[in-house]
Order: structure tokens, then C-alpha cells, then sequence
């Protein structure tokens, strides 16, 4: 009899003991696994740096002389200009026949200074006025950049419409057609002599 009892027992404490196992295992298997989180895009900031996950999208132009950068909150553009030039970078958004009736933003660095304007191509080979001076408004609302290694970067943030006749509205979900430029000159009234193309990107936003 007591053989009997002393098996139920053993039984018991194994049965028991079995059970603690299967819970702590089933409750670590529960636990490891994680859910996938979205990494948030860097802030955006006009240092003249691209930086990861600063940009939504991109494009390589002119043999990778010439890259463009850009990001849509769906009120405002964030782009970025990249040329291996020491000169002037431009943006042409929208023409109509050849240069005529783009929306241009031109950028250069120097002296460790960015500037940045918002002009207006007036004809097919320009000239390209900034907007001001032609009744129109300066639209850049942040900008910045940097030069170094034969590289020039210009960042700039402006409203998707700005309202401005000479600013074309940049719709989130449809192609923006454009043309760029660059020139070995911080002079952005001289002749693009080192590239020029054109180019097409979606906004997302």
C-alpha cells in the first residue's frame, strides 16, 4: 500500500514539475518575438548634408555628376541638389518648351555661404531673372549647403504652391518633370558649362 502511495506521489511531483517546464518555455516563446517598428525618416535640416533616411526619393543624372534629393510632408518640398562642381546647381521645375516658363531654384557656396534664388526662366534659353525681379516673390524658406572635394550641395525647403505666378504647384502623386544645370562659376548668371539634362520624379505626401 504504502509502495502505491509513494508512486502517486512520485507522479504527481513529475506531472507537476512537467507542467512548471511547459509553462516557462510557452511563456518565452511569447515573449521573444517582437513586432517590426517603421524607422521615422531623419529630420530634415538645410546643413548642406544628405543625410539617411533624410530623403525620399532620388535620382543620378549626368553619369552621377548630378543627383537630386527630395521629401514631401504634402505642404512643403525638401530637396536637395548634389553636383561635382565648385560652380553653381539648378533646378528647373516644369518648362514648357526647352528652358521657357521653368520654375528654377539656383544655388552655390561660397566662402563657406550658401545662397540660394528662386528665379524664373522668361525664355527658351532664359535669361532666368530672380523672381523679384520680375513682380514676383522670393519663396525659399530654408536653405543651406556646403562645398568641399569638387562637390557642391545646396538644400532647400519651399511650399508645394506657393502661390507665387512663378512658382509652379507641385501636386503630391503626379511626375514633376525638370531640368538642371551647373556651371564651374558661383556667378549663376554665367552659362551652365559643366552639365545640363533633364529628369522626372513623384512626390509622395
Amino acid at each position: 500500500m504504502r509502495i502505491w502511495i509513494a508512486a502517486a506521489v512520485m507522479i504527481v511531483i513529475l506531472a507537476a514539475g512537467l507542467a512548471y517546464l511547459m509553462f516557462t518555455q510557452t511563456g518565452k516563446q511569447a515573449s521573444s518575438p517582437t513586432a517590426p517598428t517603421m524607422t521615422p525618416a531623419v529630420e530634415w535640416k538645410p546643413d548642406g548634408k544628405v543625410s539617411e533616411g533624410e530623403y525620399q526619393g532620388e535620382v543620378e543624372l549626368a553619369g552621377g555628376r548630378f543627383k537630386v534629393y527630395w521629401r514631401s510632408d504634402g505642404e512643403y518640398l525638401y530637396m536637395a541638389l548634389v553636383g561635382k562642381t565648385e560652380g553653381w546647381v539648378a533646378i528647373g521645375f516644369e518648362p514648357t518648351v526647352r528652358m521657357k516658363d521653368a520654375d528654377m531654384v539656383i544655388g552655390w557656396v561660397k566662402g563657406g555661404k550658401a545662397y540660394v534664388v528662386d528665379a524664373f526662366s522668361t525664355g527658351e534659353t532664359g535669361p532666368h531673372p530672380p523672381d523679384t525681379k520680375i513682380g514676383g516673390s522670393n519663396d525659399i524658406l530654408a536653405y543651406g549647403g556646403s562645398e568641399g572635394n569638387g562637390v557642391t550641395v545646396i538644400e532647400f525647403k519651399r511650399k508645394l504652391d506657393t502661390g507665387d505666378k512663378y512658382d509652379k504647384p507641385l501636386v503630391p502623386g503626379r511626375t514633376v518633370k525638370f531640368l538642371f544645370a551647373m556651371a564651374d562659376s558661383d556667378q549663376f548668371t554665367k552659362k551652365h558649362n559643366v552639365a545640363k539634362g533633364s529628369g522626372q520624379f513623384v512626390l509622395r505626401g
